[in-house]
């Protein structure tokens, strides 16, 4: 699979827990959240971004691996993050 389809596809899997979540709260009546919604979009943009990145630096062997990584970005990230190596001392 190329680079570029390893982005869409994992761009794709960082949307869609969103569009759950809003379509969540629009099935159950409910209005949705007050955001900015300028600063809310622009973010979710840059975050979609950066979970195609993500996809293509995981290096997915599928389109549902690449949905999966982009669906999963902030726990994965976070996780990276906790469990980053110490750095070596000097002597």
């Amino acid at each position: 699979m190329s680079r570029f389809n390893l982005f869409l596809w994992g761009c794709l899997g960082a949307i869609l827990p969103e569009l759950l979540r809003f379509f969540r709260l629009a099935s159950a009546g409910q209005p949705l959240p007050a955001l900015n919604w300028p600063l809310y979009g622009s973010i979710l943009f840059l975050f979609i971004l950066a979970a195609g990145g993500f996809a293509i630096a995981w290096d997915a062997e599928s389109p549902f691996k690449a949905i999966w990584v982009g669906a999963s970005f902030p726990t994965l990230v976070t996780t990276l993050i906790q469990v980053a190596p110490a750095l070596p001392h000097s002597s």
